[in-house]
């Protein structure tokens, strides 16, 4: 409950902690789309928006780490750009005789959080979380001149964690 309004988990993520971040598109489990119908929230919804925040929230399925940090208002900034990486890291997969680049499906879920839903500019608010050797791989591809590449995003994970553990 905040103020006079009771919000569900889903609420909580979709109304207040997203903000006024793009809503889901086509959403199924794990990814989840809030039942408010009024527009209240609003009081209470962060203002600004950080596409960020996709790979931070964690809906506790195999695709995320099932470590969770408490975030602190002090170091909240290296917070997320640590979980960003380390998330970014383990998703992202380069196929280089395909010529396609495969991101987390929370990239296409909430794709206009990234740029009006398109794959590059998707890959191009990713690139900088992943390792040195990534990104060489995805800037050769992108300039080598043979053609373009392919961003498609991976299928959701149908698989959750048992339990989540605090992040030391």
């Amino acid at each position: 409950e905040i103020g006079d309004d009771v919000f569900s988990l889903s609420d909580l993520e979709c109304y207040v902690i997203r903000g006024k971040t793009s809503r889901a598109t086509h959403p199924k489990p794990p990814f989840v789309d809030g039942a408010k119908k009024s527009r209240t929230f609003l009081q209470y919804s962060l203002g600004a928006t950080d596409h960020r925040i996709n790979f931070v929230l964690n809906n506790g399925d195999l695709a995320y780490p099932q470590a969770v940090p408490i975030f602190q208002s002090q170091v909240l900034e290296e917070q997320i750009e640590t979980c960003s990486s380390f998330f970014l890291k383990s998703q992202v997969k380069i196929d280089k005789k395909k010529r396609t680049v495969f991101l987390p499906k929370v990239c296409d879920v909430y794709r206009n959080d990234f740029g009006m839903g398109d794959g590059l500019v998707c890959l191009s608010q990713c690139i900088k979380y992943l390792n040195d050797s990534d990104q060489l791989a995805i800037a050769a591809l992108l300039n080598d001149g043979i053609g373009s590449i392919s961003v498609k995003f991976r299928p959701s994970c149908e698989q959750f964690h048992a339990n989540l553990v605090l992040l030391s």
